[in-house]
């Protein structure tokens, strides 16, 4: 797992190397056909990514995107009406069976595109779908997914350049932001110490970055055998927050933009109840606020940040399990495909 999280930098350098001229070839193709809905279909950490993705393109370029609950069609046989709709697959394996017959659904009802983001050339995914989007990071062995997580959002970012009118994400400075990140490892390694005997944690993130929030929270449950929850920092003060004691221990991501004044406000009250905070930001107020920070280069936009603030938690998650004395590589009752329908 901790190899595979260091080789993130030149994964996602080469995902973009080898794909970006295909994106944007079927971006100038989807916006011919004028695509009116996007629906994207995943479980585990790709459904994370697509969260990522449902904000990214809904902001990026104004067509609503519906993230598919797969048992809708799979166990209840319904019949989505997708004719003017873009369906994409998002799947490290490409082997999910309700991913897939969703997808073959979708074809079948006459979508006007399917799409599958996948790691495996060869998969199930890949013979299913009009166009595959490939990620360039080599065969992820770690049970854990990290390398695939960030390589899915990379495509997200050139999906919602592609399809928009004209806007210039930048995202071709994120292998450069990433490897910025993994240099926190030392500190990590340092402070993952205080959390050995962590049962229970909530991790709060909000807008671009909510879907961190979810991924974090899955790895710390996978790796580190924690009940950890994620809330968006908004919907945490509606009622959640009441389980909130002294030392109760949140993680919250806090980058640049318009979510961190309201990201400022939840670490100030949790400051008062006496929680064990741990912030991922740049921001020197949120650090100030926080029990503990972890801080990620200023230069690091809020548009930008979603892959360099969840590389030190996947750092944490592994670092941790490993202080628990743990195998992050190895965790009881997981395999690396899971198979459901």
């Amino acid at each position: 797992m901790l190899e595979e999280i260091a080789q993130q930098p030149d994964a996602l350098a080469r995902t973009i190397a080898e794909e970006r001229a295909k994106v944007e070839s079927l971006g100038r193709t989807l916006r011919a056909r004028g695509v009116e809905l996007i629906v994207l279909v995943a479980r585990g950490s790709s459904d994370n990514a697509a969260l990522f993705g449902r904000y990214l393109l809904e902001i990026t370029t104004g067509i609503p995107v519906a993230l598919a609950a797969p048992s809708v069609q799979t166990l209840y046989g319904a019949r989505l009406k997708l004719t003017h709709a873009l369906v994409i697959g998002v799947s490290q394996s490409g082997e999910g069976e309700d991913i897939n017959r969703v997808l073959e659904d979708a074809r079948r009802v006459g979508a006007c595109c399917t799409i599958g983001i996948t790691n495996e050339p060869r998969s199930a995914m890949t013979k299913i779908v009009d166009e595959t989007l490939l990620m360039h990071g080599g065969r992820e062995r770690s049970v854990a997914a990290t390398k695939t997580y960030t390589g899915q959002l990379l495509h997200f970012y050139m999906l919602a350049e592609a399809l928009s009118d004209g806007a210039r994400l930048g995202y071709e400075a994120i292998p450069d932001h990433a490897a910025r990140a993994l240099e926190l490892r030392a500190e990590i390694e340092t402070l993952v110490e205080r959390y050995v005997f962590m049962e229970n944690c909530v991790v709060v993130g909000r807008g671009l970055v909510y879907a961190n929030s979810f991924e974090m929270a899955l790895k710390l449950m996978e790796t580190c055998y924690v009940v950890a929850e994620r809330f968006s920092s908004a919907d945490f003060l509606h009622g959640p927050v009441a389980v909130v004691e002294r030392h109760f221990p949140i993680f919250a991501f806090a980058p640049p933009g318009v979510t961190l004044a309201g990201v400022r406000e939840l670490l100030a009250r949790l400051k008062q109840l006496r929680a064990d905070t741990l912030v991922f930001t740049s921001d020197d107020e949120a650090a100030t606020l926080s029990t503990r920070a972890l801080r990620l280069p200023s230069e690091i936009n809020e548009t930008l940040a979603v892959i360099p603030y969840i590389i030190p938690a996947q750092l944490f998650a592994a670092l941790l399990a490993d202080a628990k004395g743990l195998d992050p590589d190895a965790p009881r009752s997981l395999a690396k495909v899971t198979r459901t329908v």
